[in-house]
């Protein structure tokens, strides 16, 4: 069995592609012989789209896996051969507000590619839940099958840093909340680090709440790694997340994290983390204070949390995802159907 694995064009992202490698990496290991496939452009206007169709049809395996974020190349696809992972609904809500943006994603992101794929899997149940409620009935089918933590991320010891603790914030999308963080943390004797892109309007919040700060773009796993290592809590008070890998991340290394009181984030923590309202700049400030001050309950959150990590191993994804390879019905290439 070969499996073709097609990701978003390199350089698009890396969250998605550094989950799957750790999967791929897993599905080797069972006998299965795998590749991975980065489309040749990014997605940004249909006939970009119709390249990348185009470029997916020519490709040959017996399964095809699309990891995410593309899922319209399931068009060009077998379907009783195709699995697709949709890791949230992002796009959706994004653009609810945009009609024609909105119809456009909502066919050829989700509609279309669900109908079609064999086989649909959903990175939570939440993103499940949001399927159902934009799609309707066809989603009756989509699988939920966790995300695994890469197990590049180890355990590591470390004295907390009393005094002045390191907070490590990954991303700076508009929906990781960082303004609210940068408020909640005023005065606080902390350095923030964050990683990810920071807009003239963050760096105003940094120099208006007079936030003592580290800041890098564009790091390697090992990198992202060692600063998980180096931090003392990791925060994580998204508004809207798929799933939330910095949980489970941050809970295998041993740092404590504060997250948001929000599906799928209190579901994935399972009492692993400090859980706020991430709308309430007062509750967030309360919850760092809490995680700086009170080593009892510190210590009670980083043991649950390596615990909670049992649950979520990629080779536990992997099993799982090998058991749906199993499954699909093999079609010859010679009568494959093809848009």
């Amino acid at each position: 069995m070969t499996v073709s694995y097609l990701f978003r064009r390199s350089g698009t992202g890396h969250s998605i592609e550094e989950l799957f490698g750790a999967i791929r990496r897993e599905i080797g290991q069972r006998g299965v012989t795998t590749k991975a496939v980065y489309l040749p452009h990014i997605s940004q206007g249909l006939r970009r789209v119709w390249q990348n169709i185009w470029f997916s049809r020519q490709q040959n395996a017996d399964i095809f896996h699309i990891t995410g974020d593309v899922h319209y190349v399931v068009l060009a696809l077998p379907a009783s051969r195709t699995i697709l992972t949709i890791h949230d609904c992002f796009l959706l809500e994004k653009n609810r507000y945009r009609p024609f943006r909105y119809a456009l994603f909502w066919l050829l992101w989700y509609y279309l590619p669900i109908r079609r794929a064999g086989v649909v899997t959903a990175v939570s149940e939440k993103t499940r839940q949001e399927l159902l409620r934009y799609v309707g009935r066809i989603a009756q089918k989509v699988q939920v099958i966790p995300n695994g933590y890469d197990p590049v991320f180890r355990f590591s010891s470390k004295s907390f840093g009393r005094h002045c603790p390191t907070l490590l914030q990954l991303g700076t999308a508009p929906h990781k909340n960082l303004s609210r963080l940068i408020a909640a943390i005023e005065g606080v004797p902390c350095t923030l680090v964050i990683v990810g892109l920071l807009t003239t309007e963050t760096l105003a919040d940094l120099q208006q709440y007079q936030i003592k700060y580290q800041h890098y773009e564009k790091l390697s796993r090992a990198e992202i790694v060692h600063l998980y290592v180096a931090c003392d809590i990791v925060t994580f008070v998204s508004m809207y997340e798929g799933f939330g890998m910095p949980i489970l991340e941050a809970n295998a290394v041993g740092r404590v994290v504060i997250t948001s009181d929000v599906s799928p984030m209190r579901e994935v923590a399972a009492g692993a983390a400090y859980l706020v309202d991430p709308t309430d700049v007062d509750a967030i400030r309360r919850g760092v204070l809490q995680l700086i001050q009170d080593d009892v309950c510190r210590k009670r959150l980083i043991d649950n949390g390596l615990r909670n990590t049992q649950q979520y191993t990629t080779a536990i994804a992997a099993d799982r995802y090998k058991a749906l390879y199993d499954q699909l019905e093999p079609v010859h290439p010679s009568t494959q159907s093809v848009l």
